[in-house]
């Protein structure tokens, strides 16, 4: 069947919830959901029973005094709970506030605060304890918990052991179970509740990691996403028969909206990771056919794949090379829309079957639909799983425009670019380069701050804060953040992700950051793969007993030095870096350097190794590489 006719369902529903009950009437006894109870292996749970679940929550909260237009808060790292949290919140006609996991006191305190949640569901007692810390300063009426500790049998003995009201806590199971008995004048009572949710309504409150400052609510109605799901159903072909894998955090817009409604508003199953460091194999055990990822999760998998291949022996490593090559060609002419001939496409039906299709069985025998987003990924990772057969869309979008307002095509992906706007959406490019935006998924304003709202509006456009431009077929280029624009001492305007991205094509370097503003040249924070560092470490034959060891090697540092080189040929002298610094750890959440989604907050970064970077430009006459511990 041709696209339109597999997708050609249209979402006819005023709001998310509805959505969710008539895919789960439609689909009944399909699996719904797949999770884990500790380490047991994956259990299914069908659309009916998943939506009893969700309704049985729903009512729960219901006794709880939650109103309609009123805040619950979600304090969880990514669980089916999570979901059945935020749909039973919305099938009130109340508004989810998603917070994350990692998020710092300060963060929790000011978003229940500002969004006046007064119901806070917990995922377990070390979230339980953030919470608390901060709970006397705030206007806290229910706390309910998702995984009760070992050896606690209700919300109110974990209320106990903390010392708290008797009454405030109470876990999910107890509330379901509270929801399942109510009679069917309380159920007629949801259901008027979920007919006056319209399209303007309020589903969700979503407070911006951000990069810089203090979060920002951004209220996204119903309509707002609605029309997404619909503007990707044609782009992104998934059914009911497709399993999707959840990993990244559902505090994240990407992942809520491409992850969690998209699934809801298509069918199929979803299967929950136990968390990102055992995604490789969860994977393996649900063996799913779409995925959503940020470009470090691609790279490593990519990295990984690369190593095998390297180490395949001749024959065979020379078979996998032609057949890349192969693989490289038919999407370089599908991203150029020429014709393919009969001799590439018998070319590629040999390639597929001598070493692609392997290729693809490493990485997931099923898996064929991947979306990156939440930073730039890197041309060279995208290449490879689009020429293995994967497709791999790279998508922009921030969480003022619903998650995605560009993304690419499985008939044409243009490396390099986030692909053209969405259908229902318009963009242009302001005379300083910053992307504008209008349509019907741009949020209206952030909440309680008409300032911030002045000033992300020109007119109906939306201000992105990023820098681009769209390349000869309407496709559109990131080059950088506005506020992240570099000037150098001689006036010139330097884009860093630009350059961070070329120094990232490097196999050892994981993490870059460029600065160099008001001075005369560029400087750069790095961070190693480890593994593949100690790989090269060895096959140049150096002597270490360590990988710090090893990041002072000065053959190893000559030799990163030369890669960096030779890749920054293309880069004017000005955007080339002149000394570096490699750091002993990784940039991570929890030291504040990265945002939940891996993107690198520059300003924390900048604060956390100010004495480093200020002594790369002090001591000239020195080395131009240094090895810092954290």
């Amino acid at each position: 069947m041709v696209l339109e006719q597999l997708h050609s369902d249209r979402i006819t529903e005023r709001n998310l919830a509805a959505v969710f009950y008539t895919r789960a009437k439609g689909l009944a006894e399909h699996p719904a959901i797949k999770y884990k109870d500790k380490k047991e292996p994956y259990r299914d749970m069908s659309w009916r029973e998943f939506s009893r679940l969700v309704r049985e929550t729903a009512l729960g909260l219901m006794t709880l005094g939650l109103k309609p237009d009123e805040k619950a808060a979600i304090f969880s790292s990514t669980t089916h709970w999570w979901v059945a949290a935020d749909l039973a919140t919305i099938s009130n006609g109340a508004v989810s506030v998603p917070i994350y996991p990692t998020s710092s006191a300060s963060d929790i305190k000011y978003i229940v605060d500002n969004s006046q949640a007064r119901i806070i569901f917990v995922q377990n007692e070390a979230l339980l304890k953030k919470l608390l810390a901060v709970k006397d300063e705030l206007n806290i009426h229910k706390i309910v918990v998702f995984h009760l500790p070992e050896g606690i049998k209700s919300g109110e003995d974990l209320a106990e052991k903390h010392n708290q009201p008797r009454g405030l806590i109470t876990d999910v199971e107890s509330l379901r179970k509270l929801g399942g008995s109510l009679d069917t004048a309380h159920l007629k009572i949801l259901e008027d509740r979920m007919k006056g949710t319209s399209f303007d309504s309020i589903a969700t409150i979503i407070y911006t990691s951000g990069t810089t400052g203090v979060p920002k609510g951004v209220p996204l109605t119903h309509g707002n996403i609605i029309s997404v799901l619909e503007d990707i159903r044609p782009i992104l072909p998934i059914d009911e028969n497709d399993v999707y894998l959840s990993y990244l955090p559902l505090s994240h817009v990407f992942e809520r909206i491409c992850g969690e409604f998209y699934w809801l508003a298509r069918g199929g199953t979803c299967a929950f990771a136990e968390g990102i460091e055992t995604m490789a194999r969860n994977m393996a055990e649900s063996d799913p056919s779409m995925i959503l990822v940020v470009p470090r999760v691609l790279d490593r998998i990519y990295a990984k794949v690369k190593a095998g291949i390297e180490g395949a022996s001749g024959k065979k490593k020379a078979l996998i090379e032609w057949a890349l090559t192969v693989g490289e060609e038919m999407v370089d002419r599908q991203a150029e829309k020429r014709a393919v001939g009969p001799i590439l496409l018998l070319k590629h039906l040999i390639a597929d079957k001598l070493a692609l299709s392997k290729l693809r069985e490493k990485i997931g025998p099923n898996l064929r639909l991947v979306v990156s987003g939440g930073a730039p990924a890197t041309k060279e990772t995208l290449r490879f799983f689009n020429s293995i057969g994967i497709s791999t869309l790279e998508g922009y979008g921030l969480t003022e425009t619903a998650a995605p307002s560009n993304v690419n095509l499985v008939s044409c992906v243009r490396m390099g670019t986030v692909g053209p706007c969405l259908p229902s959406l318009s963009q242009k490019i302001a005379e300083d380069g910053e992307i504008l935006v209008k349509g019907p998924s741009i949020f209206k304003g952030y909440y309680k701050n008409e300032e911030a709202t002045r000033e992300a509006f020109d007119g109906e456009w939306f201000r992105t804060g990023d820098i681009g431009e769209f390349d000869e077929m309407g496709y559109l280029r990131i080059t950088d953040r506005k506020k992240d624009l570099i000037v150098n001492s001689a006036g010139k305007n330097i884009a860093p992700q630009k350059i961070e991205a070329i120094l990232k094509t490097v196999p050892t370097v994981a993490q870059a950051v460029v600065f160099g503003d008001k001075q005369k040249h560029l400087v750069a924070l790095l961070t190693l793969e480890e593994q593949a560092a100690m790989d090269l470490g060895r096959e140049l034959n150096l002597d270490f007993n360590s990988y710090f060891d090893l990041s002072k090697h000065p053959d190893f540092v000559s030799h990163l030095r030369k890669e960096i080189a030779a890749r920054s040929r293309t880069l004017a002298d000005y955007e080339q870096v002149k000394r570096f610094t490699i750091l002993a750890s990784d940039l991570s959440v929890e030291a504040g350097e990265l945002t939940a989604t891996l993107k690198i907050k520059r300003n924390v970064v900048a604060k956390n190794y100010q004495d480093i970077i200020e002594s790369m430009y002090k001591h000239e006459e020195s080395s131009d590489h240094k090895v810092a511990m954290r």
